[in-house]
């Protein structure tokens, strides 16, 4: 009997297409959104995931997630040093400060100081320049993506003249060079390298440099230092090493991971996203559930004849609810497989710094179930029918 309601199912072409597209369209909907948000929510940790050899990060107990540091004291890092199972620590500065161009025109570029010695936290990936370059004098590492956008530099250097005249933001523009100098907190600093980084969950052009450095160019406070990077000793526990700082120091130590879903959690909290993307992704349920149930329905109705002769042949309602069961699982499957797919596949052709797309378990399980639960729909609502029909009606016309 179940292979008669497949046959029943892809007899008529026309009908099971519609019933798979129902589920096709809550599927690509709800695949998309979610994917769409994972991928903008792993920009707002990238940070932590742009220095994956620091295996704990150390900071002020009030610190929530990355982009906003509190400072610590210039102790803190001798402090972490000491602690049983730090191999080694360094320090990190963060800060957003104003960065004015030739042009005069400025943009709030995020500073980021690394350790002098070892340049620990320096970007990985450079396209152009070399990361030792960074010990000269006055030397920064920018973005290849501020450097293409925020930090585009004038085609002409501006006519200097005696006194004070408007700037001109208007002429023609170029990406941001090596060699090129620009003003961060009225200091000079020369760019030597342009790496590719991890887009930003909020855009800013990025500029690398000496934890000194950084720190000449911060304004004046009294401390100045973000967090505390720790690499562990071979070996040992990052569980355990966590709660041995946070005990020795009174400060927050966090491994990498955890950090990075604190920052996670914080965005996810405080900005609303998350309302937002589930509003869509009730509305893509909400069609799925509607086209879906609809359709199957109106596929049972036209095939009440059908359903009415088996059971005049003494098919009984177990039976013939298990055919329908298996005509709504088999569309349900069908759905979710196109789907899927056609979700992943627009997410390859278009993905870009704009749109983002990041397919997960999380994503594909939670697309699953609601798939279930629309295919549970279609089917109670085309068996209620089926429970009511009577025999006769295969004498109907």
């Amino acid at each position: 009997m179940l292979r008669i309601a497949l046959r029943m199912l892809i007899g008529d072409m026309t009908k099971s297409a519609g019933v798979v597209m129902g589920v096709f369209l809550c599927t690509f909907l709800i695949t998309h959104l979610l994917s769409m948000f994972a991928g903008m929510m792993q920009r707002s940790y990238a940070l932590v995931s742009d220095i994956p050899d620091a295996d704990i990060w150390v900071m002020d107990p009030a610190v929530e997630y990355v982009d906003e540091p509190a400072p610590l004291t210039a102790t803190a890092l001798d402090r972490v040093k000491s602690v049983d199972g730090v191999a080694w620590a360094s320090p990190l500065y963060t800060g957003s400060l104003r960065t004015r161009l030739p042009s005069g025109a400025f943009r709030s570029a995020l500073v980021i100081g690394i350790d002098d010695a070892t340049l620990f936290g320096a970007p990985a990936h450079l396209t152009q320049g070399d990361v030792l370059a960074l010990r000269s004098a006055d030397a920064v590492i920018a973005d290849a993506a501020g450097a293409e956008s925020f930090l585009r530099m004038p085609v002409s250097p501006p006519v200097r003249l005696p006194g004070w005249h408007l700037p001109d933001l208007t002429a023609p523009t170029r990406p941001l060079e090596l060699g090129d100098e620009l003003l961060v907190n009225d200091r000079r600093v020369v760019v030597v390298g342009i790496a590719d980084l991890g887009i930003r969950f909020l855009a800013k052009p990025i500029l690398y440099t000496t934890y000194s450095r950084a720190r000449s160019l911060a304004p004046r406070e009294r401390n100045l230092l973000s967090f505390v990077l720790v690499k562990l000793s071979p070996g040992a526990d990052p569980a355990a090493v966590t709660r041995r700082i946070q005990d020795a120091t009174g400060l927050r130590a966090r491994t990498r991971e955890q950090f990075q879903q604190d920052t996670y959690d914080y965005y996810v909290k405080s900005t609303g996203v998350v309302a937002r993307i589930a509003f869509m992704v009730g509305i893509g349920a909400a069609v799925g559930v509607t086209v879906s149930a609809l359709l199957l329905y109106m596929f049972t109705m036209e095939n009440l004849q059908h359903y009415g002769t088996l059971m005049a042949l003494g098919t009984s309602h177990s039976t013939l609810l298990r055919m329908i069961a298996v005509q709504a699982a088999a569309s349900a499957a069908a759905g979710y497989g196109l789907g899927v797919g056609g979700s992943c596949l627009m997410g390859a052709l278009v993905k870009s710094s704009a749109m983002p797309f990041l397919p997960t378990f999380w994503n594909m399980g939670t697309t699953a179930a609601t798939v279930t639960f629309v295919a549970v729909i279609s089917a109670v609502l085309s068996g209620m029918r089926i429970l009511r029909l009577e025999p006769a009606i295969v004498f109907r016309r």
